[in-house]
């Protein structure tokens, strides 16, 4: 299945399933920057004017797509291991333990190294730790906070405003008759460090908190074969339609997609929640998947209205004879869906509808598994699984218009990671080695990358990071 936007890959993830015994404590902090920064602010927890750090030099291969030299960057730890982040936007999130050291890069990873890692922090016990929110451009402090947490992971609040959650967790002892009882809490900050609010920890399908199911403003809650989107600072209760006899819709919070049985789509995207109708194989009628209004949970959209593109078989009713559809993107007030041309068919045609009208606005052939840039300026053939891969090909999802693809015997590409502007393409040749690419000719721009080099990107300012064994480093977009 695709990802919904740049950053997302199709991989496994980590399964939270921690008990764990912890207080929050949150106060304000002095917004020093640490790690060979300047001095920071007064201590009333605002961070502001903290100077930018001074950290190590580079000592890398050059990344294309970002300037030779890092804006700013942090050394590594005096014990060895790279300092962690998570990526909010506009800001950087790192975390200093008790001893003064960064929690470094080594927690849980979902999937390959080269995967977005949704957690800075876990543990089994609580501890203390103080949270840096560094401007992602300077690396100033411009935030902090003073935490005792046992997880510290990355979220979304409404309209996919970044935002992270700090777990905790309290016990209740048995009174010799009942059971212990451990009640998880997540508290949700914004990207600037402000409250948003507090939420129970959903449990997943195997009954272990997971706070990834806190997504888009919303808690997932995972009861029997239904699923509800509570909404954390009060608001009306959103059920996902999921029908069909047996029916069991799934969500997986590493890409913030749900399914019904052979269709796809985000579970929340924007204004928009997904649904299911005959999400089944014991159903004769055709799968479908729906979009609804958060606001007022009303249908806007659905594949069993949507004219059919060319290319996809239909029977001597006029239906399609494949139910497998996947929506990809939502954007402008468009969406793009993916139908499977035939049920023998690895064929797949991207169609653009118009919400409003349920227009059919343009369509072309392209795969399934699709790695989009940040803006969904281009797209690129992604690999998933570990099937055979003959290569990748990039395109233009506005029209369809391929800019190239990769020639038969040639090394296939795996796309990772677009930078924000789309001009370079970085991927994996051999699992273990990088290369970057011209997005729009495929020059090779760089070859012989280790894995670990290939920068992620923050999307809303162009700059892309990564970690080596000297430090953090950060770059700015190449002029």
């Amino acid at each position: 299945m695709s990802g919904t936007d740049g950053s997302m890959r199709l991989r496994g993830a980590v399964v939270v399933a921690a008990a764990v015994t912890g207080l929050v404590l949150l106060t304000g902090c002095s917004g020093g920057s640490g790690g060979g920064s300047g001095s920071g602010s007064g201590g009333d927890g605002s961070g502001g004017g903290a100077a930018a750090p001074s950290g190590p030099t580079y000592q890398g291969p050059e990344l294309p797509g970002f300037a030779k030299k890092a804006a700013w960057s942090l050394p590594a730890n005096k014990g060895g291991g790279t300092p962690g982040a998570l990526d909010l936007g506009e800001t950087l999130l790192f975390a200093k333990d008790a001893s003064g050291e960064y929690v470094d890069n080594s927690g849980p990873q979902e999937g390959s190294e080269q995967s977005e890692n949704r957690y800075l922090h876990l543990s089994d016990e609580a501890e203390s730790l103080t949270l840096e929110f560094r401007d992602a451009k300077t690396g100033e402090v411009t935030k902090s906070l003073k935490v005792k947490t046992n997880s510290v992971s990355s979220t979304t609040w409404h309209g996919g405003a970044p935002a992270i959650a700090v777990g905790t967790s309290s016990t209740t002892a048995s009174d010799g008759l009942t059971e212990a009882k451990t009640t998880s809490t997540a508290t949700l900050y914004d990207a600037h460090g402000a409250k948003l609010g507090s939420s129970p920890v959903p449990k997943d399908e195997h009954g272990n908190d997971d706070p990834r199911l806190l997504t888009e403003g919303y808690r997932v809650e995972l009861v029997d074969d239904a699923i509800r989107l509570v909404p954390i600072d009060g608001g009306t209760t959103r059920a996902i339609t999921c029908t069909g006899r047996l029916a069991q819709c799934k969500f997986h919070p590493e890409t913030g997609t749900a399914d019904g049985f052979v269709t796809h789509a985000p579970l929340i995207s924007g204004q928009y929640y997904a649904g299911f109708l005959h999400a089944t194989d014991y159903d004769n009628d055709r799968e479908q998947v729906t979009l609804n209004d958060l606001a007022t949970g009303k249908q806007v959209w659905s594949s069993a209205d949507a004219e059919l593109p060319k290319g996809v078989e239909v029977d001597d009713k006029g239906l399609r004879k494949s139910g497998a559809a996947v929506v990809e993107r939502i954007t402008d007030g468009r969406v793009l869906v993916a139908w499977r041309a035939g049920v023998y068919d690895s064929t797949w045609i991207h169609a653009w509808y118009d919400m409003k009208s349920g227009a059919l606005t343009g369509s072309y052939k392209a795969p399934e598994d699709v790695l989009f840039s940040p803006s969904g300026e281009l797209a690129a053939r992604d690999k998933e699984g570990v099937g055979e891969f003959s290569g990748t090909a990039v395109w233009q999802p506005a029209d369809g218009k391929q800019l190239w693809t990769q020639a038969e015997g040639e090394t296939a590409l795996d796309p990772v990671r677009f930078t924000a502007d789309a001009s370079v393409l970085y991927g994996l040749t051999d699992g273990d080695t990088a290369l970057a690419v011209d997005a729009r000719t495929r020059k090779v721009l760089a070859k012989n990358l280790p894995e670990n080099g290939i920068p992620y990107v923050d999307a809303a300012t162009g700059y892309g990071y990564l970690g080596t064994e000297d430090g953090f480093f950060v770059f700015a977009p190449a002029s």
